[in-house]
């Protein structure tokens, strides 16, 4: 009896179960449907609004300016700027941008004003001059203040998306100034997408360099090696070799200059590659021994290579590996290295052997 009625609680427990989820199933889809609904509505009423700025040639109404301190209404009118409606959209931002910032500044709340400005991120300003950029530009300057990261960097791909380097470089400074720890990654990723000139705004970026946090710096380092700005080479080539910087700092440098391959830059990868390889500076030698796969067909690449791949570290005797690989053509120090007495070497050898056949490269 008892276990007849501990099998029927399960089964309505399990009954129970599945109704709530149905229910919460069928809430879920009732209320995006209303959001869509809701969505929707805002966007005819903002092309509504459109239509008389375009009839009577004004402005927008203090009732309309006050959309811009609300996520659904600034919703609405970005899915427009990304449709038909782009042109009447930027038209709108152009003539009410210093009532539309006001507005944000002093009556959003931090997330309102963030997706403010991840509104001012996807709207193409195309053909607008500094001074009617100007408005959008400051606000986001001030919004790299804000208490959240979401805001921050919204706030910064918007700076991008302006183009104008000068704005892009003082929000870096300032994200420097005020300890204001922001990804690096996110900084040179975003600085990759800049609309502007970007030789304008790596200059800019050069001439701030030395204001710059390590975090912002590495950035801008990243940001130059993915771009291909190697005309301060011979600066950050200096700033490695008097080792005054960051071990992350250094090993970003030395991404760099790989990307330029030249007769100094690989001096500067052999001297590394034997002078670090056994310290516990490692990871520059591990980097070094990376790039020196570019520098083909020369011996004293193929002997610093041999001497690396003795590392105590295994990343540094992979990378040696893996760079003897692609230029050892004879084969003849990877057999040596495989039959030799450092069986640690040989490991790496093996599994870089095993890797060019699973790859095919």
């Amino acid at each position: 009896m008892l276990d007849f009625i501990r099998s029927n609680f399960q089964i309505i427990g399990i009954i129970l179960l599945v109704l709530i989820i149905v229910v919460l199933r069928l809430l879920n889809s009732a209320m995006s449907d209303q959001r869509k609904k809701s969505l929707e509505t805002k966007k005819q009423r903002w092309k509504r609004t459109i239509d008389r700025l375009k009839e009577e040639d004004s402005r927008l109404r203090p009732s309309e300016i006050a959309r811009f301190s609300k996520g659904d209404w600034m919703k609405a009118l970005g899915e427009l700027a990304e449709g038909t409606g782009k042109d009447d959209v930027l038209q709108l931002l152009k003539k009410n941008s210093r009532e539309i910032v006001a507005r944000v500044e002093t009556k959003a709340d931090a997330v309102e004003k963030g997706y403010f400005a991840y509104l001012v991120s996807t709207v193409d300003f195309t053909g607008f001059t500094r001074d009617e950029k100007l408005p959008y530009g400051s606000c986001m300057l001030k919004l790299l203040d804000a208490p959240t990261v979401y805001c921050r960097e919204n706030a910064l791909r918007a700076l991008y998306n302006l183009g104008d380097a000068s704005w892009v470089t003082t929000a870096v400074e300032t994200l420097s100034e005020d300890a204001r720890l922001h990804n690096e990654k996110l900084l040179s990723d975003g600085m990759n997408t800049f609309r502007g000139d970007k030789k304008e705004l790596a200059v800019a970026l050069m001439n701030a360099f030395e204001r710059l946090d390590d975090h912002s710096q590495a950035a801008v380092i990243t940001f130059f090696t993915v771009a291909g700005f190697f005309d301060w080479n011979k600066y950050f080539e200096e700033r490695f070799h008097q080792g005054e910087c960051s071990l992350d700092q250094r090993c970003d440098i030395l991404r760099l200059l790989i990307k330029d391959k030249n007769e100094e830059t690989k001096e500067t990868l052999l001297s590394t590659l034997l002078t670090y390889s056994h310290s516990d500076q490692w990871q520059m030698a591990a980097v070094a021994a990376n790039g020196l796969a570019g520098y083909p067909g020369d011996d004293k690449v193929l002997d610093a290579l041999c001497t690396g791949i003795t590392s105590p570290h295994w990343d540094v005797r992979m990378n040696c590996a893996l760079s003897l690989v692609k230029l050892d053509q004879t084969g003849a120090r990877i057999e040596s290295i495989q039959n030799g007495s450092d069986r640690y070497a040989a490991d790496a050898m093996n599994f870089a052997l095993s890797s060019q056949k699973r790859t095919g490269s």
